[in-house]
């Protein structure tokens, strides 16, 4: 059975959530990680793992969704911890333009991997325009961190391979059947180092409902994994299902 690793199931109608579910269950996955992505976001996520045995709950401040308030949301981010949350996702760095100041991201970055190192949980973390920032930053904790995944991953073979030397895993999404560059990558690493996600959240651009990505298309990435890899779908299932449980206690 398949896990899909990172989404964001707490941003959907709660009246949808069941359907959803429904769905993903019908295209045998596990498990779905929904990851918060601020205080309020990562409560829901939380909520949410309380009330499906197939999800599990991520908390963070992601990047993108810092605000002038980061000291306090990062003391509020400790006191929802509980036996409830699996991971702390989503953190990392996002270099747009648009994004708050690289000095702020990085020490909130680097205050939540500590927070999952003193907590003993593992990290899913963002990379955009940010790669080599973010792998130096963790290079500072190696050996402490309780490993974790690059999600949604969009770098180079080499790139990866620095991620990996830091005993973290390579999550890919569906870019990763348009986007020959990642195809390589995919190619060239060991399977024991991949995940997979669908980084789900309400595509109210897409027109039609029905396109919008959910967890349930995660075995799309699987599919294409088993195509560039040369190996059984139920192999990369379990491939894939095994190195995401190496890292998180379910």
């Amino acid at each position: 059975m398949f896990i899909d690793i990172h989404t964001h199931l707490s941003q959907y109608n709660a009246q949808e959530i069941p359907s959803i579910v429904k769905r993903w269950r019908e295209n045998d996955v596990e498990l779905v990680v929904s990851s918060g992505t601020t205080i309020n976001d990562s409560i829901k996520s939380i909520d949410l793992a309380k009330k499906y045995p197939d999800i599990a709950a991520g908390i963070g401040l992601h990047p993108s969704d810092i605000t002038n308030n980061w000291k306090e949301d990062l003391l509020e981010l400790k006191k929802i911890l509980n036996e409830n949350v699996s991971m702390i996702s989503e953190i990392g760095l996002d270099y747009q333009d648009s994004s708050p100041s690289k000095k702020v991201q990085i020490k909130v970055f680097e205050e939540q991997i500590q927070i999952a190192i003193d907590n003993n949980l593992p990290i899913v973390f963002h990379t955009r325009f940010s790669m080599e920032d973010s792998y130096n930053i963790l290079s500072n904790f190696k050996g402490n961190m309780h490993g974790g995944a690059v999600h949604y991953f969009d770098g180079s073979y080499e790139e990866a391979k620095n991620m990996l030397s830091l005993g973290l895993k390579i999550s890919f999404a569906k870019t990763l059947i348009r986007i020959d560059y990642l195809k390589e990558v995919a190619k060239k690493i060991s399977i024991d180092d991949i995940v997979i996600e669908t980084d789900s959240y309400p595509q109210y651009f897409k027109k039609n409902r029905q396109r919008w990505t959910e967890p349930k298309d995660v075995v799309v990435v699987a599919q294409e994994l088993s195509r560039i890899k040369n190996l059984p779908i139920k192999l990369v299932a379990k491939k894939t299902a095994d190195n995401f449980k190496s890292f998180v206690k379910i």
